[in-house]
């Protein structure tokens, strides 16, 4: 099993701001949420080993989740970069954003990268792992677009359907086998209120 869990708040969350490539550690709200994950993945699985990216948030909510003494470093696994539009208001520039990458999912904002981009780094992310979780679970610590995009890798989809994902902070999904077939066992699952 791959379980991924959504970093926990933090203040640029609670802001209701893009984070992309920011580095922000977690607020009180994400430390519970990072707590509470943690004793749900726990009460279900052995995790045998723990993926994080370089950024803080992901660290700490390994680290709360009580899965941090040693992660694995994979920056395959980092936010996608939105570039200029970094630390903006979600308000404000989602509707600009979402139709660049409607019109064309090849767009790069201005120091930033693509969905396709994203998805190929996160798909060999998910490669290399599906390969090391035959019989073992490994538990990645991410953000909310890559997870996304592994949602789509495990359905075999194409990067504009992660346009069409939503994923909560501090939620937990999964990608498994079931009969031989990789599918989407769980997706966006809340564990604290």
């Amino acid at each position: 099993m791959l379980i991924l869990l959504r970093h926990g708040r933090t203040p640029s969350n609670e802001q209701d701001r893009l984070q992309g490539q920011h580095d922000a550690p977690l607020d009180e709200v994400g430390r519970n949420q990072a707590a509470a994950a943690g004793d749900y993945i726990r009460s279900r699985w052995k995790i045998d080993e723990v993926v994080t990216s370089s950024l803080i948030r992901t660290r700490e909510t390994a680290e709360f989740a009580g899965f941090g003494s040693d992660p694995v470093i994979d920056d395959r696994w980092r936010e996608i970069d939105f570039g200029r539009y970094d630390r903006r208001r979600i308000g404000e520039v989602i509707q600009e954003l979402a139709a660049a990458w409607s019109a064309d999912i090849h767009f790069e904002p201005t120091g930033g990268e693509s969905m396709v981009k994203l998805h190929e780094r996160v798909a060999s992310a998910c490669g290399e792992l599906e390969e090391r979780a035959r019989g073992r679970n490994i538990l990645v610590v991410s953000h909310a677009t890559p997870i996304k995009a592994a949602a789509v890798w495990a359905m075999g989809g194409t990067p504009s359907m992660i346009l069409n994902l939503s994923l909560n902070i501090g939620t937990v999904s999964v990608i498994g086998h079931y009969h031989g077939m990789l599918v989407l066992k769980e997706f966006n699952r809340r564990v604290l209120g």
